[in-house]
């Protein structure tokens, strides 16, 4: 619907009005692209408690896992915390389960990450401070 601009010849509207409705389906467009798939698996939704192993001999530390696939995880961290590039990814609290991980993409308080290696069922003695 054209409303009524003095002075604004009705063609001149019309064009702006079409520059801008491009404008906006280009912006539309430019955004599809830059978002591509790049999962190989299906993510299944879960939520689970982990812990982060930089494998120093630091404490673990407390994390959340949101969604689970066949090559890695998205995580949630409690505080933005600095990860190196490698670290494993502990799934069960008495150690004996864990995956070693790369990080893919972090956010303030979530984490991407791919599976290096299989699932390891190893017992692990406890480090000492």
């Amino acid at each position: 619907m054209l409303t009524k601009h003095p002075g604004q010849p009705r063609l001149m509207r019309l064009t702006l009005q079409r520059e801008a409705a491009v404008s906006l389906f280009h912006a539309f467009a430019r955004f599809k692209r830059t978002f591509i798939e790049q999962r190989q698996s299906i993510r299944e939704q879960v939520q689970f408690p982990a812990w982060i192993d930089f494998g120093d001999g630091s404490q673990p530390r407390d994390c959340t896992v949101l969604d689970v696939s066949e090559d890695g995880a998205r995580i949630m961290v409690s505080s933005p915390v600095k990860l190196p590039k490698e670290f494993w990814l502990v799934l069960s609290k008495d150690r004996t389960r864990r995956r070693h991980c790369q990080m893919v993409w972090h956010s303030d308080t979530e984490v991407g990450l791919k599976y290096l290696e299989a699932i390891q069922y190893e017992v692990f003695q406890p480090t000492l401070n």
